[in-house]
């Protein structure tokens, strides 16, 4: 004899006829048949149809999950925010860098120099549930946050909303993302010509920076009189990004073990980067052993200016007999990983109001732009900044392509076939 035919997993057997209750409730029920076993929901109601819509309701909302938490409708886009920072944490393709990227992006800080208004997912899409997460009301965010002039937060809120409805897609808590359908960010017109011009202003910028660190005045910063002696820092991360093109975080996770200043060609070797790694606490920055990308592993050969910088760095430490327990070139006062965020007061300090278009990014495409112009080679430029051809073409290489050369059809066209013969 043949028994009764299981239900499909994921679905919903037949809904209870409401019964009336001793309290005068009435009450109605239907049992889910999913993977991990069926279970049985329940809704009361004033009336029969009172009780029936609240479970139609109760069913439409509910979806079994397998994880830690469970995912519906109502879930609200902190709880899915939260649950994305599991995913990630759980995910070798992220490192703790990348994961603390989405974190910062997602919660007010807690520092009590941060500014509590700061446009954070918490803060301003948080309290809505998922169903409300409409299309629209996530275009609306991320375009008040271009009027404001946050382009670059907006494009990363962009990124970390697109992978928190990712996840109430998979549950099944929303049939398509709604990231989907925002509008894209227009593209921003670029000067034909960026800062190709101020690739002559480095010799300048040198000295500027040598004559603050003495103690001298320099346009919008006056002299040294009292406090702190003025970090001579400055002046080596300077001279070190120039000639290599290393990112900021690198320069400050060098070793001395990476640096041969002894040898014929002096060279460093780039082998770690710095992070940011908050979770519980105030946070801390740490040195991950592997630099950002696969690209990121080099050696560099120094040119004699960074040389002397790094010499004198190494002089300094062997002075000072400060405590050095990692080895960094460039550590705290401490002796521990530099604070890559209490470098931007002495820098601006620097820079002072004549290079206040400086950045250490500055250098970097400066360092690009003149390997490309030097060689005609992107890929050499590349190679030296640790990227790939492309992304140093796109962010780094300054300079106008060079077009093949039309001369001859040009002069052709403009004499005429007869006179080209001639």
């Amino acid at each position: 004899m043949v028994g009764r035919l299981p239900k499909p997993v994921g679905t919903f057997g037949d809904a209870s006829k409401p019964k009336k209750q001793k309290n005068g409730s009435w009450r109605t029920t239907v049992r889910y048949y999913g993977a991990r076993g069926s279970q049985q929901l329940e809704r009361t109601g004033a009336s029969a149809d009172d009780a029936r819509n609240r479970l139609a309701e109760a069913m439409r909302d509910f979806r079994e999950q397998q994880g830690r938490a469970r995912i519906t409708r109502t879930t609200k886009l902190i709880e899915l925010a939260a649950e994305l920072l599991v995913e990630l944490e759980a995910d070798p393709d992220y490192t703790e860098g990348n994961v603390e990227d989405y974190r910062r992006e997602i919660y007010i800080s807690t520092d009590r120099r941060a500014n509590p208004d700061t446009i954070k997912i918490e803060n301003s899409l948080g309290h809505l549930q998922v169903w409300q997460a409409t299309t629209g009301e996530l275009d609306r965010h991320l375009k008040h946050l271009v009027a404001l002039k946050l382009r670059r937060k907006a494009k990363q809120h962009k990124i970390v909303l697109r992978a928190m409805m990712a996840i109430a897609v998979r549950h099944g808590a929303l049939d398509v993302n709604p990231m989907d359908g925002v509008s894209a960010f227009t593209r921003r017109k670029n000067k034909a010509r960026g800062k190709v011009e101020d690739q002559h202003a480095l010799p300048a910028f040198r000295a500027q920076v040598r004559a603050w660190a003495r103690g001298e005045a320099v346009p919008g910063t006056p002299a040294y009189t009292c406090g702190p002696a003025r970090d001579w820092v400055v002046v080596w991360v300077v001279d070190i990004i120039t000639g290599t093109g290393l990112r900021p975080h690198e320069v400050f996770a060098l070793l001395l073990d990476d640096i041969n200043l002894d040898c014929e060609h002096p060279y460093l070797d780039v082998t770690g980067t710095l992070v940011e790694v908050k979770g519980k606490g105030k946070g801390r920055w740490v040195r991950k052993p592997f630099p950002k990308t696969e690209n990121g592993w080099r050696r560099i050969l120094l040119p004699p200016h960074s040389v002397e910088s790094i010499a004198e760095a190494i002089a300094y430490l062997e002075s000072s007999a400060c405590s050095n327990p990692m080895r960094l070139l460039l550590p705290s006062r401490k002796g521990t990983v530099r604070n890559p965020n209490n470098f931007g007061r002495p820098w601006r300090a620097a820079r002072g109001e004549n290079f206040a278009w400086v950045t250490l990014r500055t250098f970097r495409r400066g360092v690009g732009t003149e390997v490309d112009h030097a060689h005609e080679n992107p890929e050499r430029a590349a190679r030296q900044l640790g990227n790939t051809t492309a992304v140093a073409k796109a962010h780094y290489i300054d300079i106008p392509e060079t077009v093949p050369d039309n001369r001859d059809v040009l002069e052709r066209w403009a004499r005429g076939p007869k006179a080209a013969k001639v």
